[in-house]
């Protein structure tokens, strides 16, 4: 339910996300069947990383996914919206409209998540379900989920209903192709190698464009990974700072040949950027030893190893090797 809630109670911060071996697609017979589509589409029209199995969870707790649905403070239909938050996001339909209904539910959430990005109070998604229920203006003053218990309830209720509506993921792809039982190399140096196994260990984590890889394996997608946050990430494990972009991270360490990398070097590649160059790479793996790469790939793809030799051996296209940097080691 979408309301406003006015208070000076002590602030209380977000708690963290929750984890599990998810994706982003909504598990079968988890919904109403008329209302997958409609939860797709408003998922996939945002560009926050809003995700299907969340907004069907957070439905889960406003309605019941009923669409006819009227609260005693007055909140309407299966997204639960007081008249005036429908007047600004309803575009004119009926607020008992389901597909007006979820389409406005995916806009307001995703118009909250942009405002909850970048201000360190929490994991996005969550602090835009506590705007989504008492208001952006409580998130603010208490710079994360205020401290109202039916907020705090309602948060919780949706981060934990998220696994109930999510596929679970594949196994890594069979593409991946690392032997079973393989460790990195005995000569590996140690920074290198816990950077190595920590990357590994994120196999089958879904990309996100922008993501800052604080929780490759979550539910919530504003902390999975893309291609440089996963090295950076990695090499945080072992001390290493790196910076956040490739084109940054391409200037960091020193050159090596490409033809013979060691384990722990950063390779790069053009990429998918349309404005990719051998100066400004599009795209970075993490070298893992005997003929090996770990990368987040793209947007639908999980994390994953890959043949060095198919980066090597490119002559055009994102495929195609432009350095290797080594930031530990001689």
């Amino acid at each position: 339910m979408v309301l406003l809630i006015v208070t000076t109670e002590v602030p209380a911060k977000a708690a963290g996300p929750a984890v599990g071996p998810y994706g982003a697609t909504l598990k079968a017979g988890s919904v109403p069947p008329q209302y997958r589509p409609m939860i797709e589409r408003a998922a996939g029209a945002c560009d926050q990383g809003l995700t299907s199995p969340q907004l069907a969870s957070q439905l889960q707790q406003e309605s019941h996914f009923d669409a006819n649905a009227v609260s005693p403070a007055g909140a309407k239909g299966i997204a639960q919206f007081t008249d005036d938050t429908w007047t600004q996001w309803g575009h004119g339909a009926s607020v008992f409209d389901p597909a007006a209904a979820i389409r406005a539910q995916g806009e307001f959430m995703c118009d909250l998540m942009k405002k909850a990005r970048g201000t360190g109070w929490g994991p996005p998604w969550q602090l835009a379900l506590a705007g989504y229920n008492a208001g952006w203006g409580p998130v603010q003053q208490a710079h994360g989920i205020p401290p109202y218990p039916e907020t705090q309830k309602y948060v919780a209720a949706i981060v934990a209903g998220v696994p109930a509506f999510t596929a679970e993921l594949a196994p890594p792809p069979a593409d991946d192709g690392l032997p079973a039982g393989w460790d990195v190399p005995a000569s590996t140096d140690p920074r290198a190698a816990t950077a190595i196994r920590w990357a590994l260990a994120q196999r089958g984590g879904w990309y996100r464009y922008g993501g800052p890889c604080t929780d490759p394996l979550g539910t919530d997608s504003s902390g999975w990974c893309d291609c440089s946050s996963l090295v950076q990430q990695a090499y945080a494990r072992a001390g290493i700072r790196l910076a956040r972009v490739t084109s940054d991270q391409v200037h960091q360490g020193r050159p090596v040949n490409p033809d013979s990398p060691q384990p722990g070097d950063l390779v790069f590649t053009l990429g998918g950027e349309s404005d990719a160059s051998v100066e400004r790479p599009g795209h970075v793996g993490l070298y893992i030893g005997d003929g090996y790469v770990v990368e987040a790939p793209r947007t639908g793809k999980q994390i994953r190893t890959v043949s060095y030799a198919s980066w090597r051996n490119a002559t055009s296209g994102s495929l195609r090797l432009v350095a290797v940097r080594r930031v530990v080691g001689s």
